[in-house]
């Protein structure tokens, strides 16, 4: 009975020993599951830490998250962010060292020509604006391609029948030795020159200012890291918020001309500059006025067609100009080039009204068209202030400019953008050291942290948008 008992006692101290030693275990186990679960959040707190120092300026804005990795000094400093991020870490540790701290692939605004930003760009319009601004910018872009077909056969049309114009008048100069009047050589001549005259009450009050593109990101070699995260690919569906996002944070010229904003603190037409690329705000005015009279000579001169009053106007003319001829299709040549010259009359009409923040009639019709015959042909002398008469439901200058950006390629608009961002920043007091090839929104970061034990942690350091 004895030797019963001392069997039991043996059997539970090893039971008890093992049981210890299996508490011991589990102590130990919670005890680094602890420490683990302590190292991950002291990174968490100091990713938050670190992403919460974005560019103020930039962000006000233009709505963009990004750390500058330069901190305002112009030169890029991945050093001073990591001595930033261990100081958050040992902010965060209760107990412990950082041993070694590694940061790299770093993902850039410039990443890729652009599309990194890009993508920042269309996920922030997407939030803002959702499916509605997509319907509106498709409308404007099928309108767009309307437009482009009209243009290109007016320009077709206009080669021809100059051309055409041209050969008949010799020849009835040489056969009858009768000169032929040339009722449109004024509007020629104003073709050939400086548009703004015509379409603006006061030249002067244009931006003279200029840009120095030298070194602009769409010019310089920028930095590279890690690419775009390729959430919103460059495609025809993205192209139209990206387009969004451009003509509501970038400006344009009526903003200046007929709405009265201050002058910016880079170039004022900006939008026109991802049009034109030009250095001045002259220039990119000039030219994308130019386009959006390409567009509207080519919608005007269709409805001309289909005006059978307009046209008897004009042929009513062309007879009395050129008389009794034996060149046939004289008179119709001079009828062509009098319904030509009218549709850019009209066209000069249009474009005044959109400079002047009015909106104006993509398809004309005879209670839109406001310019006449005699008018037309003397242009040049009718041709001052803005078109008082607007229509509320067609297209403003702005739209146009939805128009004529899906013309020009997704990298040529996206980099000339970072141009404009980074020239408006850098003008901002105390961001002269400002590069947009400097700013990142996300990168990998690897710990190495001792607080009892040696840990390796890894993190992925990024702004969250979809």
């Amino acid at each position: 009975m004895f030797c019963k008992k001392g069997e039991v006692t043996v059997f539970l101290s090893l039971m008890l020993a093992v049981l210890l030693f299996f508490f011991q275990a589990c102590l130990s186990s919670a005890r680094f599951a602890f420490l683990r679960s302590q190292t991950q959040e002291a990174l968490e707190l100091a990713e938050y830490s670190i992403l919460s120092e974005y560019h103020r300026e930039l962000f006000e804005q233009y709505g963009l998250l990004y750390v500058e990795l330069g901190y305002g000094s112009g030169l890029e400093d991945t050093e001073n962010l990591k001595q930033r991020l261990r100081g958050f870490l040992k902010e965060n540790l209760p107990r412990g060292s950082v041993n070694a701290l590694e940061a790299w692939n770093f993902s850039r605004a410039s990443d890729n020509r652009g599309m990194a930003y890009y993508e920042q760009a269309v996920s922030y319009m997407k939030q803002k604006t959702g499916a509605a601004l997509l319907e509106q910018l498709r409308s404007c872009e099928a309108l767009g391609k309307q437009a482009q077909e009209q243009s290109e056969e007016y320009e077709e049309i206009e080669a021809r029948e100059q051309k055409n114009l041209e050969e008949l008048r010799q020849r009835r100069e040489d056969e009858e030795q009768a000169y032929t009047p040339d009722p449109v050589s004024s509007i020629s001549s104003l073709k050939e020159g400086s548009l703004l005259h015509l379409l603006l009450p006061d030249a002067g009050g244009v931006s003279g200012k200029r840009a120095d593109l030298e070194k602009v990101p769409s010019r310089r070699n920028c930095l590279t890291g890690s690419g775009s995260r390729g959430i919103h690919k460059g495609n025809a569906a993205n192209d139209l918020f990206f387009h969004g996002y451009l003509l509501e944070n970038l400006t344009n010229a009526v903003e200046f001309l007929a709405e009265g904003e201050e002058t910016g603190l880079w170039l004022d037409y900006q939008i026109e500059y991802l049009i034109g690329g030009e250095d001045t705000d002259i220039a990119n005015l000039e030219t994308v006025c130019r386009r959006i009279l390409a567009i509207r000579e080519g919608m005007n001169y269709a409805y001309l067609q289909t005006d059978t009053a307009k046209k008897a106007e004009c042929e009513a003319l062309a007879i009395a100009l050129v008389g009794v001829t034996m060149v046939p299709g004289l008179v119709e040549a001079v009828k062509q080039a009098l319904l030509l010259a009218w549709a850019f009359a009209e066209s000069i009409a249009d474009v005044r009204t959109l400079l002047g923040g009015k909106k104006c009639a993509f398809w004309k019709g005879d209670g839109t068209w406001r310019t006449s015959l005699e008018g037309a042909l003397n242009l040049q002398n009718s041709a001052s202030g803005f078109g008082d008469e607007e229509d509320a439901k067609g297209l403003s200058y702005e739209d146009y400019l939805g128009i004529l950006l899906a013309a020009v390629g997704r990298e040529t608009k996206t980099m000339r953008s970072l141009d404009v961002i980074e020239g408006v920043i850098k003008r901002i007091s105390g961001c002269g050291g400002f590069y947009i090839d400097q700013c990142t929104d996300g990168f990998q970061v690897r710990a190495v942290i001792f607080n009892g034990k040696e840990w390796t942690a890894e993190r992925t350091f990024c702004y969250e948008w979809q």
